[in-house]
């Protein structure tokens, strides 16, 4: 019977997102009851008495992940390494993601020659670009800024490719300096996991996420208070109601939010400047 995980990464000032990942690991909790869930986070007292395994973070080891803080989102992209060499299995989602009904199919997918992200972007962005004649391979593929990017905000990912992340991990230091974008490290996890023959599958599972700035804002509000009114109960009752509870805006809460409503494709189709 394979060894089937699920996995967080949570870390950071703000210790929001340290909530997030324990509201969707709640969710996920109520519609997989039994998942084995592990959280690689700098804040581990937050998840004390929930059925949740955490690996601690130190400052430290932040700085080694992320190249001395020269990139950030290196703590991800070991942090999956280091939930995957645990397990045969990892579905990893990022801490604004949420189950919204059974995820546990997920497992079924995932395989040595196949693996799961949230869904293929097409080309990168154009400062990839500069990855053209500069050498920079990736398990004998040299880059050229031209690969099919595919959004990680979820991986799910067999054992047997723990090595191809850690090719992938070590280009993106390569890449720090040459492009200038926050999304190099899901480049690479995508490049790695579908070469030689492996395929990546956009997944089909029901998952939200409040990803995009409103989205954001909103939810982070509504899952503080969450905690905030919840804390106290018992594992079984923040379960519950953490399944009953909405973290997606209703019409009055979008025009609430109407101040920091962005029009720019209108104004880049009139022509006007759009403030930055």
């Amino acid at each position: 019977m394979s060894d089937d995980h699920f996995g967080y990464v949570a870390f950071g000032q703000d210790e929001v997102y340290a909530l997030g990942a324990l509201f969707s690991a709640l969710r996920l909790l109520h519609h997989c009851p039994g998942a084995s869930i592990k959280v690689l986070t700098d804040r581990p007292h937050i998840f004390d008495g929930y059925p949740i395994e955490t690996m601690h973070l130190t400052p430290e080891r932040m700085a080694e992940m992320s190249f001395g803080g020269r990139y950030k989102f290196g703590i991800k992209a070991a942090g999956v390494i280091e939930l995957l060499n645990r397990c045969d299995r990892l579905f990893f989602m990022d801490t604004d993601v949420y189950p919204v009904g059974d995820i546990s199919k997920c497992f079924s997918q995932i395989s040595a020659s196949r693996s799961i992200m949230w869904r293929r972007e097409g080309r990168p962005k154009k400062s990839f670009l500069s990855l053209n004649g500069q050498g920079i391979a990736l398990d004998g593929h040299i880059l050229t800024g031209n690969e099919t990017m595919w959004a990680s905000a979820v991986l799910g990912v067999h054992r047997d490719n723990a090595s191809r992340l850690v090719h992938a991990y070590a280009t993106v230091e390569q890449m720090i300096g040459i492009v200038r974008a926050h999304t190099s490290e899901q480049f690479c996890v995508g490049v790695a996991l579908s070469s030689d023959g492996r395929t990546i599958s956009r997944h089909r599972l029901p998952l939200h996420n409040y990803s995009t700035k409103g989205k954001k804002l909103f939810a982070r509000q509504r899952i503080k208070s969450f905690f905030d009114a919840n804390s106290h109960l018992s594992v079984s009752q923040q379960i519950d109601n953490a399944s009953k509870y909405r973290v997606w805006r209703t019409p009055i809460d979008l025009w609430d939010q109407r101040h920091i409503w962005s029009f720019g494709w209108a104004d880049r189709l009139l022509g006007r400047k759009v403030r930055r």
